[in-house]
């Protein structure tokens, strides 16, 4: 890694090289075993503190390339974006670049295919497709500054770590609601659905189970329980069968003020309730 210190500290460039790890699907320590650097060097790179060496950085394309991580039809762009904001010495290598998105079979290899019986049906390929996002009204965060070491241990916590409720605490105006954005689209893809809604309208916790449940269960239509248990019981379900990030902004409207303690406001005591159960239950998704 190269160890020139940054004047400051390069937060897009850092932000670049968290979001290609996380669509990886890499820790940091596992990127850096795999690139032959320590995982604090890793981490000097996604807080932008430091740049990688050459080397290092056409390892972690390749990677990146080969989990699919960059934008479909524009690899090239992304990958010459990337070399760029990595401040690097020497320029990007298009006829590497060029070989490495359109690999050719080696001629010493032979390939040969066997045809299946012409009565057995043409078996397509797998599609590959993303998650399924809702952003609601989710806030636009075109650019993030600061906030790396948070960003950087909240992703360790849903992507790593597999935490079934994260919360995201502190005074209103320091910026929660952009880091959680951040983060959302940071590891979407590490998810087969991922729902964004805010509680700055107080709606009841039922209506908010409702709009859930019609993302991720449609094909029940009006079949949808008429209790607030029978209701959770159906989204914990839910949350087991797939893989969901489910992100809740301005939870602090519906708290008590002055208790000092996170106890709900009368009337959205059920929502205490979805809290409790999402964190209790077995399941292989996050509610942040």
């Amino acid at each position: 890694m190269t160890k020139s210190a940054l004047r400051e500290q390069d937060y897009s460039f850092g932000q670049r090289m968290l979001t290609l790890r996380t669509a990886i699907g890499l820790t940091q320590a596992g990127l850096g075993k795999l690139l032959g650097v320590t995982r604090h060097s890793v981490g000097g790179w996604e807080a932008g503190q430091t740049y990688p060496k050459p080397d290092h950085l056409k390892h972690l394309i390749t990677l990146a390339v080969e989990h699919h991580a960059f934008a479909a039809g524009h690899e090239a762009d992304e990958i010459r974006a990337l070399w760029r904001s990595a401040n690097q010495k020497v320029l990007l290598d298009e006829t590497w670049l060029h070989e490495l998105l359109s690999p050719q079979p080696s001629p010493s290899v032979r390939v040969s295919v066997v045809q299946p019986p012409r009565s057995d049906p043409p078996i397509a390929p797998p599609v590959v497709v993303g998650p399924r996002v809702d952003w609601g009204d989710a806030l636009d965060v075109p650019t993030f500054y600061g906030r790396n070491e948070e960003l950087t241990q909240l992703v360790h916590w849903v992507v790593v770590d597999r935490c079934r409720v994260v919360s995201v605490l502190g005074m209103g105006g320091i910026g929660k609601s952009a880091l959680a954005v951040t983060l959302m689209r940071s590891v979407a893809s590490q998810f087969e659905v991922v729902i964004w809604r805010s509680l700055r309208d107080a709606p009841s916790c039922e209506a908010l189970l409702d709009e859930y449940l019609q993302v991720l269960a449609p094909q029940l239509n009006r079949d949808v329980p008429g209790s607030l248990e029978g209701r959770l019981r159906l989204l914990m379900e839910q949350l087991r069968a797939q893989r969901v990030l489910l992100v809740l902004d301005n939870l602090e409207v519906l708290l008590e003020e002055g208790t000092g303690v996170g106890r709900m406001r009368s009337g959205f005591e059920d929502y205490a309730r979805l809290l409790g159960r999402t964190g209790e239950t077995s399941h292989q998704s996050c509610l942040l």
